[in-house]
C-alpha cells in the first residue's frame, strides 16, 4: 500500500500527526497513472446500495480489508481461532450436558417426561442471551461480550450441579444459557472481522471446537455417570442424591473447565476490539490503532493511516459528517469502560434491524437464512437434545440395560462430528460446490441417516447410523455458522447473527414441549422421524439462498 509522506500517521507515542489535504485525484506510484476518484465513488455507491450499507463505510472497510490482507494470517488470528473456539466448545458442552444427564436427573427427581422441561429452561436462557449479546455487540462492541459469556456460563453451570431440587436446577440452567447464548453470534463475528479474505474458510473450521465440546462432554459424563450413576429405579420410586452424584460431578467438572478457559481467554489471549466495528461507528483512529497492534502481534508492519480511511470515505460524506470525522481524528479523550458502555447505548435504535431488510436481495437472504436457523433449531434438539434418553430407550428395546452401553454409544457418535467439521471447511473453499450447495448436501444426508435410524434393529446399526448423522450434522452446522456472518455487513452483523440465533433457540423451545406432550414421543423413533423430515425440507430451502459468499471478503 503506497502513501504520501505527509499523510496522517501514528507516531511512536501513538499520537496522530497532521493530515494531508484532500486531493481530487490520487497518483498510482507503481504505474504513474491517475485514478478517477469520481468513477470509484460511483462504483462504491452502487455496491453499497446493493449491500444495504453506507457508501462511506464500504469505502473504509475495503481499506481495512486491504490492510488485513497485507498483514496476512498470523499469530493473532491463530490465537483468535483458539480463544474463539472456546466459545463454540462451551456452547455444545452445555447443550450436550443437559442431554446426557437427562436420564440421571429423571431418576432422581421428576421422572419422564416432566424432567425434559429442564431443556426448556436452558433454551429460555439461550434465547435471551443470544438476543442480548448479539444485538449489544453492534452497539457496545464485540469485546465486552467476548470477555463475559464464558464466565457467566461457568458460574451458573457449577451452581446447577449444586441444586437441591428441580426448580432450582432449571433456574440455574436458564442463567447458564444466558451466558452461553452469546458465544455463537459474538465469537464468530469477532473472528471473521480479523480474518483476511483468503482464510475465511477458517470460520467454518471453527465448528470443530463445537464437535470437540460434544466429545469432551460425552467422555466426562460417561466416566462419572457410569461410576456414580443410579440405575433406573422401579416405577414410582426415585434415586437418592448420594447414590446419583455422577451428573453433579459432571456439572462441577464442566463448570470448572469453563472457568479455566475464560481465564485463558481473558488473561493469556486478550483480544482487541474489531476494527471494522470501530470504523462503523466513526472511531477511525481506534480502528487504525487496532490494525497496527494486530500487525505487531503478527510480527509485521503496515502503513495504514487514519488519513487513508478519511480519503476513502470523504467523497461519500456530508459536510456535517466530514466535520465529525475531523473531530474524531483529532480526539484524544479517553473513556472508562463504563463511560464507553453508556455512550454506546446513546446510539440504540432499530436501525441495525431495518438495515438487514434495506434491499430486496438482503431482505430475501435475511429471511431465508433465519428460516434455516429456525428449522434446524427445532430439528437438532428434537433429536440431539434427548439423545441420551433416546439411546437409553433404544437400548432397552434391544435388551441392553447397561448404562455403560448407553454412554459408549453417545461418545462414539460425538467423536464422528469432528471429521465432519474438517470436511465442511474443505468443501466450502477448496471445492467448487461453495457454501450453499455444501450446506444443503450435508443437511440432506443428516436427514437420510436419521430416517435409517428409525428402522435400526441392532446395537451396531444404532451406533453406525447415529455416528453418520453426527458427522453430517456437525458439517452442516459448520457451514451454516460460517455462511451467516459472511452474509451480513459489519454494522449489523451482530444483530443479524442474534436474530438467527434467537430464531434457532425459540424454535428449540418447542422440542421439549413436543417430547413431553406429543404422542409420537411415546416411542423413541417419533421425534427422530420428525427431525429427519425437517432436515430434508430445510436442505431444499438452502438452495434458494440468493447469495454465494465463497470467494467474497466479508464487509
Amino acid at each position: 500500500m503506497s502513501h504520501d509522506n505527509n499523510t496522517n500517521r501514528l507516531d511512536a507515542a501513538g499520537g496522530l500527526q497532521p493530515p494531508s489535504p484532500d486531493l481530487p485525484h490520487k497518483e498510482n506510484e507503481d504505474e504513474g497513472t491517475i485514478v478517477d476518484t469520481e468513477s470509484l465513488s460511483s462504483d462504491t455507491t452502487a455496491r453499497a446500495k446493493q449491500e444495504g450499507i453506507k457508501p462511506a463505510f464500504l469505502a473504509k472497510v475495503e481499506v481495512l480489508n486491504h490492510a488485513i490482507a497485507e498483514i496476512g494470517m498470523g499469530r493473532y488470528q491463530y490465537e483468535l481461532f483458539v480463544s474463539g473456539g472456546f466459545g463454540w466448545f462451551a456452547d455444545n458442552i452445555w447443550l450436550q450436558g443437559i442431554a446426557i444427564i437427562m436420564p440421571a436427573v429423571a431418576n432422581e427427581w421428576r421422572g419422564y417426561p416432566t424432567v425434559r422441561l429442564a431443556t426448556l429452561a436452558l433454551y429460555v436462557g439461550l434465547i435471551i442471551g443470544a438476543t442480548f449479546w448479539g444485538c449489544s455487540c453492534d452497539i457496545i462492541g464485540r469485546r465486552l461480550a467476548w470477555n463475559s459469556t464464558l464466565f457467566i456460563g461457568a458460574v451458573f453451570g457449577i451452581a446447577a450441579g449444586a441444586a437441591n431440587n428441580f426448580v432450582t436446577f432449571c433456574a440455574m440452567i436458564a442463567c447458564c444459557g444466558f451466558g452461553v447464548g452469546g458465544n455463537m453470534p459474538v465469537d464468530g463475528t469477532m473472528f471473521l472481522e480479523f480474518l483476511p479474505g483468503s482464510h475465511q474458510y477458517l470460520l467454518t473450521l471453527l465448528s470443530v471446537w463445537w464437535a470437540v465440546g460434544q466429545v469432551v462432554a460425552s467422555l466426562i459424563a460417561w466416566g462419572f455417570l457410569a461410576r456414580w450413576g443410579c440405575e433406573t429405579p422401579a416405577a414410582g420410586t426415585f434415586c437418592k442424591k448420594e447414590d446419583n452424584m455422577g451428573w453433579r460431578y459432571t456439572y462441577y467438572t464442566l463448570g470448572a473447565m469453563m472457568l479455566f478457559l475464560w481465564a485463558v481467554r481473558f488473561f493469556v489471549l486478550p483480544v482487541y476490539e474489531s476494527p471494522k466495528f470501530l470504523a462503523s461507528i466513526g472511531k477511525d483512529h481506534e480502528a487504525v490503532e487496532v490494525i497496527h497492534k494486530m500487525a505487531k502481534r503478527n510480527g509485521k508492519t503496515v502503513e495504514l493511516t487514519v488519513d487513508d480511511l478519511y480519503r476513502a470515505a470523504a467523497p461519500h460524506l456530508t459536510a456535517d459528517e466530514k466535520l465529525a470525522q475531523e473531530n474524531d481524528r483529532s480526539a484524544t479523550t479517553k473513556f472508562s469502560t463504563w463511560e464507553l458502555v453508556k455512550n454506546s447505548f446513546d446510539n440504540l435504535s432499530a436501525d441495525h434491524v431495518t438495515a438487514l431488510f434495506s434491499t430486496k436481495r438482503l431482505a430475501w437472504s435475511t429471511t431465508l437464512i433465519t428460516f434455516c436457523y429456525a428449522a434446524l433449531g427445532l430439528a437438532y434438539p428434537l433429536y440431539n437434545g434427548f439423545l441420551g434418553t433416546y439411546l437409553a430407550q433404544k437400548n432397552a428395546e434391544l435388551g441392553n440395560m447397561n448404562l455403560n452401553d448407553t454412554y459408549a454409544s453417545y461418545t462414539y457418535q460425538a467423536a464422528c462430528g469432528i471429521p465432519g467439521s474438517i470436511v465442511a471447511a474443505f468443501m466450502v473453499d477448496w471445492s467448487r460446490s461453495g457454501r450453499k450447495v455444501a450446506m444443503a448436501v450435508f443437511t440432506l444426508c443428516a436427514g437420510i441417516f436419521l430416517f435409517g435410524l428409525t428402522a435400526s434393529r441392532t446395537q451396531v446399526q444404532v451406533n453406525a447410523l447415529t455416528s453418520m448423522a453426527a458427522f453430517f450434522e456437525n458439517a452442516f452446522y459448520g457451514v451454516l455458522y460460517g455462511y451467516a456472518p459472511e452474509l451480513f455487513p459489519t454494522p449489523s452483523r451482530g444483530t443479524g447473527d442474534a436474530i438467527c440465533s434467537a430464531a434457532s433457540r425459540i424454535t428449540g423451545l418447542f422440542a421439549p414441549i413436543i417430547a413431553v406432550y406429543s404422542k409420537a414421543a411415546l416411542t423413541p423413533n417419533g421425534p427422530v422421524y420428525a427431525s429427519a423430515s425437517i432436515f430434508v425440507a430445510t436442505a431444499c430451502v438452502m438452495l434458494l439462498l440468493p447469495v454465494e459468499t465463497r470467494g467474497r471478503t466479508a464487509l
